[in-house]
């Protein structure tokens, strides 16, 4: 990316080349341009198991890019499920197109998820209603519900997958860099926490005034599940473990306090215009 004024900097979202994700998945990644801060990884993920699953469904503007993508890995008649992290539209903008082509498929998601869909005009008739405590059972696996160490919606659904040990992250661990394709372990390690800085900062930016404590004890978590691969909807697929993402978002949110208050904060807000800023209150005249 660059601000250079005899450059073009383009804004669409590009489609790119399908990729393993562990032993189990595939990966139908895009990269999105945002100006200035580099790219964003939005990805969807394809188990081509005993009963398939798409996990997302990526970004409207791809549209029938994506269809096509998804279409070269899997015939859509054969597809059984739809896991939805959240409505985000990043994850939801191909969802109704998929469906008039997947005859067989049923949308996986919670109340909220389900409660949002409805809001948004989405067909439940094929919802399947995860409820708590329950998981997905596919016959040669289970995928089990998690609540991701960080989110930027309520109704997120991660998991992880019994058989293969991949965990889904959703949104957490995004970050913006610089490549579209780059394989995560060749990242430079100051670009990508940077980059994951940046995104959390944007996406999840209560990280600031979070219970570190409690943040840690969630990471320690995840690290203890040993996935041997992370998905995480906005970031290449991580496949030599997470000590190294946990790290980055333990160091950058769980040591020490927030540098900076963002201006939009109560705390900025209230000391610019608040009572103590304005004096007492005086009534008003009638």
């Amino acid at each position: 990316m660059t601000n250079n004024d005899n450059m073009t900097i383009s804004h669409d979202a590009v489609m790119l080349e399908c990729q393993a994700a562990g032993s189990d998945w595939r990966v139908l990644p895009a990269f999105l341009p945002v100006p200035g801060l580099g790219g964003l990884a939005v990805n969807a993920f394809l188990l081509k198991g005993a009963e398939p699953v798409l996990v997302d469904t990526g970004l409207a503007t791809l549209g029938e890019a994506f269809v096509e993508a998804l279409e070269a890995e899997i015939d859509l008649d054969d597809l059984r499920w739809i896991w939805l992290s959240h409505t985000d539209a990043d994850h939801i903008g191909n969802l109704a197109r998929i469906l008039e082509r997947a005859p067989r498929a049923r949308v996986v998601t919670n109340f909220l998820g389900m409660g949002k869909m409805g809001m948004l005009g989405h067909d439940l008739s094929r919802v399947q209603l995860l409820e708590p405590g329950a998981r997905l059972e596919l016959g040669d696996r289970s995928l089990v519900p998690l609540r991701p160490p960080y989110y930027d919606a309520p109704e997120t659904l991660g998991f992880f997958d019994t058989r293969s040990g991949t965990c889904f992250a959703a949104d957490s661990f995004g970050a913006l860099l610089p490549e579209t394709a780059t394989p995560l372990e060749e990242v430079d390690a100051d670009a990508l926490h940077d980059g994951l800085v940046a995104w959390s900062s944007i996406d999840a930016p209560w990280l600031a005034t979070a219970d570190r404590e409690a943040l840690g004890r969630t990471l320690s978590s995840l690290r203890r599940l040993e996935p041997t691969t992370l998905l995480s909807g906005h970031l290449p697929v991580a496949c030599q473990g997470v000590e190294r993402l946990t790290a980055l978002v333990h160091d950058a949110w769980c040591v020490g306090p927030s540098s900076g208050i963002a201006p939009d904060s109560m705390e900025a807000v209230a000391a610019e215009h608040g009572l103590g800023s304005r004096g007492p209150v005086m009534p008003s005249s009638i």
